[in-house]
């Protein structure tokens, strides 16, 4: 687990010594096909790093947005991937619903322990949360351009409908 660790999304910035020691505050743990890591919602715990599998970020999608489904895939997150970034940053509630497509195997991490090792050192700390930002400016980059292609397509319809009255 250590060895995928190093490579991942998370670690790839820390020195080899703050990679190990972060490392050694994962546990492993498994889900199957189909089970919900988190909620939307939800008290945010646990920060993961996917080892083996896929697992999609979902957000819930209110209806006033026309969108005919109520989740909408925001990304799928693969090997050396992070989720659950909120267990690090107030209000601690994710944003997103994390299912897995796949039997996954994944690294999970207390959010306060991670907090913890930011603190007390704070070079790693830094390059850390640097790291998560990055992920999280992805994702909402993602996010935007699938709710402006989303609002493209609403327009072109309302525009077809309008110039065959």
């Amino acid at each position: 687990m250590e060895t995928a660790l190093a490579q991942s999304e998370l670690l790839k910035s820390l020195a080899p010594d703050q990679a190990e020691r972060l490392a050694k505050l994962a546990t492993s743990t498994t889900a199957k096909a189909g089970s919900e890591l988190f909620k939307s919602g939800d008290y945010a715990q646990h920060l993961y790093v996917v080892l083996d599998g896929e697992v999609e970020l979902h957000m819930q999608v209110p209806e006033w947005w026309g969108i005919d489904t109520p989740h909408r895939k925001v990304s799928t997150a693969r090997a050396g991937q992070v989720i659950g970034w909120s267990a690090l940053v107030e209000p601690y509630v994710y944003q997103l619903t994390a299912v897995c497509v796949t039997n996954s195997t994944l690294a999970r991490f207390e959010g306060s322990e991670v907090s913890e090792f930011a603190i007390h050192d704070p070079l790693a700390g830094h390059r850390l949360l640097s790291q998560v930002l990055k992920v999280v400016s992805g994702r909402f980059h993602t996010l935007a351009e699938a709710v402006m292609a989303q609002r493209a397509v609403q327009v072109s319809q309302a525009a077809s409908r309008g110039a065959h009255r």
